[in-house]
């Protein structure tokens, strides 16, 4: 009997900020059009700043928001390391995340209303920095859905869903006090529910708000 669903947040609760912001090289727009901004620089750029934030907590030496103002300010010294454009500024970057911290699809409160009226336990596990969780969970009212407590990110385990290890099913797994075979793990790529199915959970990849129900009656009644 399935007693708990771990959700991942990038391409499945919100929107990937990275991908759109910068964004890779699959899609345009964002900051880079907004510049003129090389392609593949901007997409090497922003794997490197994830690779350095991806794994760092909020702490006492540096909050949440000095953490995003440090990763603007390299972003901008890489870029413009002796004069930025005007309009090229933390404070500019910073505002244009809150424009591409959206969901992936507006459907998807009634279905975690669903599943919380089945009795289900929900959680979170996924690859993110500090900065960028803070504004997903309070700008898209997460909160009502996640306890905290249920809430395992790379930046605070100080590994990826893709660690051989399986640092990250162990933490949310830790969190739910659910035994694995007990969850489902859905995430939009098909690596990460490889591992986690390696792990033990049983695993739904998101295609779209009617498949991942489809999916999920599934693994509830099954």
């Amino acid at each position: 009997m399935i007693e708990g669903v771990i959700f991942d947040i990038g391409g499945v609760l919100a929107k990937d900020v990275w991908e759109h912001l910068l964004p890779c090289h699959t899609k345009n727009g964002g900051i880079r059009d907004k510049f003129g901004l090389n392609k593949e620089e901007v997409h090497k750029v922003g794997k490197l700043l994830w690779g350095a934030f991806a794994h760092i907590p909020e702490g006492p030496k540096a909050t949440w928001r000095e953490l995003e103002r440090r990763y603007w300010d390299l972003f901008i010294n890489f870029f413009w390391p002796n004069s930025p454009p005007p309009s090229a500024t933390i404070d500019t970057f910073i505002d244009m995340t809150s424009d591409y911290i959206v969901p992936v699809d507006a459907g998807m409160p009634d279905l975690l209303k669903y599943l919380r009226a089945r009795g289900i336990n929900l959680g979170i596990c996924s690859n993110n920095n500090e900065f960028w969780f803070r504004r997903q969970f309070s700008d898209l009212g997460l909160y009502q859905f996640f306890s905290p407590s249920r809430i395992a990110l790379s930046c605070r385990v100080g590994a990826s869903k893709s660690s051989k290890n399986f640092e990250m099913f162990h933490a949310v797994i830790d969190a739910m006090n659910v035994h694995p075979s007990k969850c489902v793990f859905v995430d939009d790529r098909q690596e990460n529910i490889d591992r986690a199915e390696a792990f033990g959970l049983k695993g739904v990849r998101y295609e779209s708000l009617p498949q991942l129900r489809e999916g999920l009656d599934a693994a509830l009644n099954g």
